[in-house]
C-alpha cells in the first residue's frame, strides 16, 4: 500500500483545494500573532496619548478604559483572510501547490474539520457552555438552534426532490407582476420592522432607548442652530445624513417625530437597495425576496436576556441608518456598476464611496475598501497601465467627494473642514476606550469572523478559477471586507447590541454564500451537500428562524399613543431659565441634552463644538470646548450643575468663568472679564 500511495500522480491543486489546505497553517500563524505579539504591539503602538485618557473619572458617563492589546489582536485577526488570499495568489501565479490526490484529500478534510470545530466552539461559547471565560448573553435559544437544524434539513430535502426544484424554478422566473409584487412585500415588511423606531415627543419616554435622542439628533440640531459639522462642530455619528435630516426638520419642525420618520425612511431606502442588490445577483425577484427577508429579520434580531426588553438595533439610529445606510447604498451602486448599469464610470462610484466614508468612518471605510476590492475581482487589471487608470479614477472620485463636502462647508461657514473632526468620536470610543467591555474568548463573534473570511476567500478562489458570475464574486468580496472592518464596532465595545448590530452584514455574506453553495450542488446533479455547505445553510437558517419576530403592525398606533405625563424632552424649566439669563441672538455655550434645540427655541447661537457635557470625556476635548468659547466670543456657559465635576469647574475658573446664577438643575457661569465690561 505504501508503494501504491507513492505512485499516485502529483497534480496542481485547484484554488478551492489550496484554500482548504492553507486554513490550518494560516490559522496557526494568526493565533500565534494574536497570543504573543498582541500585548507588546498593542502597548507599544496603540496606547492612547496622555491627553487622550478618559477624564473626569467618578461620573456615570465616563466608564471603561483603553484596550490597546485587544485592538492589536483585532488588527492581527484581520490579516487572516489576507494571508489565505496571499497563499492562493502565490499558488496560482508563482509557486503552484502540487500534491498527490490522496494527500490533497486528507489536507482538505483536515482544513474543513478544523473550520467546523471552530464554528462549534463559537456556538458553544455563545451558550456559555465553555468554562473559564467571560459570561456573555446568549443570542440564540436552544429551540431556535433546533429550529435552524430543522430548516436546514427541510431545505436539503426540498433541493433533493426534482419535483420540488421544478416547482420553484417554474415560479422563480416570473414577470413584471412578480417583480412588483415582491418589491411591495419587501417594502411592507421592511416598514413593519422599522415602525418600532418611530416615536413622538410623548412616546419616546417609554421607548427602550429613551436616552438616545440627544445623541442621535445632536448633529442635525447643531446644523439647524447654525453649526457646521467638520468645521466648528464634532459630528457624533453621521456627518452627511445629518444634513438630510436637517433639511426636513427645517421644513417640518425639529421634533422627535420628524427626526425618527426621516431616519426610518433613510433606513428603508437602504434596505430596499439591499433587496435590489440580491435581485441583481440571483436574477429572480422571488428568490431575492427569499434571501432578503431573513437578512432583514436577523438584522433586527431581539436577543433573549437583554436588559432593554423587546428592543432591537433598528431603534438605534446610530446603527440604522447612520452607519448602515451609506454602505448598503454603495453596495447597490457597486453591483450595478459591475453588472454594466449606471454608474458606469469608476470615478462616480468612488465619489459615492468617499461621501460614505466622510459620513461615518467606522462603517464607511469597510464599504469603500470593499468596493475597491470588488472592482479588482470584477475587472482585474491586465497591465500596469490598467492599474494606473483604475487608481486614477478612484483617486479622482475620492477627491471629488472631498471637494463637494469642502464646497458645502465653505458655502455654509466660510471655512474648510478639518480632517481630524471625522475621527473624533471614533478615537474616543476606539482608542480612548469609552464604555469598553472585554471580549469573550469564544462566542458567536467567531462565527461572524469565519463567515466574512469565507466570503473573501471564496471570492478570490472563484476569481482565480475564472468563475463566470463575476457579480457574485465581487459582492462576496465586498460583503466580507465590509463585515470584517465593521467588526471594529464590536471590538471596541463587545456587548450584545454591538454584536447583533453586525448581523445584517453577517446575513448578507451568508446569503451570497448560500447562492454559491446551491449553485455548486446543482452543478453536480444536486448531490448531497458537504458538511461545510451544511454549515453555510445552517447559518442562514438562523436568519430564517428570526422571521418569527416580525413586529405586529397593529400594535404601533397604541404604542405611539402611550405618552409620558409630560413631553420627555420639552425641558420647559430649562428653556425658561436660560431664556431669562440671555438675550436673543446671544452667543452662549449650552452643555445640556438637546442643547441646540434649546438654543434654536430661544434664538441663541450655541458655540459648543459638542452637543452636551456627557460627550466631553478627555482633557483635550474640554480644552477644545474652552478654545471654541473664547474663539467665538461667548461669555456664558450653561450646564447641568450635578454633572459638573470639581476638575471641570477649576478649568472653567482658570478660563475666566464663575457661577453667576442657577436654577434647580442648571448652573450659569459667566466670563468675569466680560461681565465687568
Amino acid at each position: 500500500m505504501a508503494t501504491a500511495a507513492r505512485s499516485q500522480p502529483v497534480r496542481k491543486l485547484a484554488p478551492e483545494e489550496v484554500a482548504w489546505v492553507a486554513v490550518l497553517p494560516c490559522a496557526a500563524v494568526i493565533i500565534a500573532a494574536i497570543a504573543w505579539l498582541g500585548p507588546p504591539i498593542g502597548h507599544a503602538l496603540l496606547a492612547p496619548e496622555p491627553d487622550e485618557t478618559l477624564w473626569p473619572r467618578g461620573v456615570y458617563y465616563v466608564l471603561g478604559g483603553a484596550e490597546p492589546v485587544k485592538r492589536a489582536r483585532f488588527l492581527f485577526a484581520l490579516l487572516g483572510p489576507v494571508l489565505v488570499a496571499a497563499v492562493l495568489l502565490l499558488a496560482q501565479y508563482h509557486r503552484p501547490l502540487q500534491l498527490s490526490t490522496g494527500t490533497a484529500r486528507r489536507l482538505v478534510a483536515w482544513g474543513q474539520a478544523a473550520t467546523l470545530a471552530f464554528l462549534v466552539v463559537a456556538l458553544l461559547g455563545q451558550r456559555n457552555v465553555i468554562p473559564g471565560q467571560i459570561r456573555v448573553r446568549p443570542v440564540f435559544t436552544v429551540p431556535e438552534l433546533l429550529a435552524a437544524v430543522a430548516v436546514t434539513a427541510g431545505a436539503v430535502a426540498v433541493m433533493r426532490r426534482p419535483s420540488a426544484r421544478a416547482w420553484i424554478a417554474q415560479r422563480a422566473g416570473g414577470g413584471p407582476w412578480q417583480r412588483h409584487a415582491c418589491l411591495l412585500v419587501a417594502a411592507v415588511l421592511t416598514a413593519c420592522w422599522l415602525a418600532q423606531a418611530v416615536n413622538n415627543e410623548g412616546s419616546i419616554g417609554h421607548a427602550a432607548f429613551s436616552d438616545l435622542p440627544p445623541w442621535a439628533m445632536g448633529d442635525t440640531l447643531a446644523i439647524l442652530d447654525g453649526r457646521t459639522p467638520l468645521v466648528n462642530y464634532y459630528p457624533i455619528y453621521g456627518s452627511l445624513w445629518a444634513y438630510v435630516a436637517a433639511a426636513l426638520l427645517y421644513v417640518f419642525g425639529g421634533s422627535i417625530t420628524t427626526f425618527s420618520l426621516t431616519m426610518t425612511a433613510i433606513s428603508a431606502t437602504a434596505l430596499l437597495a439591499l433587496y435590489a442588490t440580491l435581485r441583481r445577483v440571483v436574477g429572480s425577484a422571488l428568490l431575492a425576496l427569499g434571501l432578503y427577508l431573513p437578512t432583514l429579520a436577523i438584522g433586527f434580531l431581539v436577543a433573549p436576556e437583554q436588559p432593554e426588553g423587546h428592543a432591537n438595533n433598528g431603534e438605534i439610529f446610530s446603527v440604522w441608518p447612520m452607519r448602515y445606510a451609506g454602505p448598503y447604498l454603495l453596495a447597490w451602486l457597486t453591483a450595478r456598476h459591475v453588472d454594466g448599469a449606471r454608474p458606469r464610470r469608476t470615478w462616480a462610484l468612488f465619489l459615492a464611496g468617499g461621501l460614505v466614508v466622510i459620513n461615518n468612518v467606522e462603517f464607511g471605510a469597510g464599504a469603500l475598501v470593499g468596493t475597491a476590492a470588488a472592482l479588482l475581482v470584477a475587472r482585474p487589471p491586465r497591465s500596469a497601465r490598467d492599474a494606473a487608470r483604475m487608481a486614477g479614477s478612484a483617486a479622482g472620485g475620492l477627491l471629488g467627494a472631498a471637494a463637494l463636502v469642502s464646497l458645502l462647508m465653505l458655502a455654509r461657514s466660510g471655512a474648510l473642514p478639518h480632517l481630524e473632526y471625522m475621527t473624533e468620536f471614533w478615537r474616543v470610543y476606539g482608542v480612548t476606550g469609552l464604555v469598553t467591555i472585554p471580549m469573550a474568548t469564544t462566542g458567536l463573534h467567531l462565527a461572524l469572523y469565519a463567515t466574512f473570511t469565507a466570503a473573501i476567500v471564496v471570492a478570490v478562489a472563484r476569481t482565480l478559477r475564472g468563475a463566470p458570475d463575476r457579480l457574485l464574486s465581487s459582492l462576496l468580496m465586498w460583503s466580507g471586507i465590509f463585515g470584517l472592518l465593521a467588526g471594529s464596532y464590536f471590538a471596541g465595545r463587545s456587548d450584545l447590541f454591538k454584536l447583533t448590530a453586525l448581523f445584517s452584514a453577517w446575513s448578507f455574506s451568508l446569503a451570497l454564500l448560500v447562492v454559491v453553495v446551491l449553485r455548486a450542488i446543482a452543478a453536480h446533479g444536486w448531490r448531497r451537500p458537504t458538511a461545510v455547505e451544511l454549515a453555510v445553510l445552517f447559518g442562514f437558517a438562523l436568519a430564517v428562524v428570526s422571521l418569527h419576530e416580525l413586529p405586529a403592525p397593529w400594535s404601533q398606533p397604541g404604542r405611539l399613543a402611550r405618552s409620558t405625563s409630560y413631553p420627555f424632552y420639552e425641558q420647559t424649566p430649562v428653556v425658561e431659565f436660560i431664556g431669562q439669563q440671555t438675550e436673543p441672538h446671544e452667543r452662549v455655550a449650552i452643555l445640556i441634552s438637546m442643547s441646540n434645540r434649546i438654543a434654536r427655541q430661544l434664538s441663541l447661537t450655541n458655540v459648543s463644538p459638542y452637543p452636551m457635557l456627557e460627550t466631553i470625556v478627555t482633557r483635550r476635548e474640554f480644552g477644545n470646548l474652552i478654545d471654541a468659547i473664547h474663539r467665538e466670543r461667548a461669555h456664558k456657559v450653561f450646564v447641568e450643575s450635578q454633572l459638573l465635576t470639581a476638575g471641570q469647574r477649576a478649568i472653567l475658573r482658570r478660563a475666566g468663568f464663575a457661577p453667576s446664577a442657577s436654577s434647580r438643575e442648571i448652573l450659569e457661569l459667566t466670563d468675569r472679564v466680560a461681565s465687568q465690561k
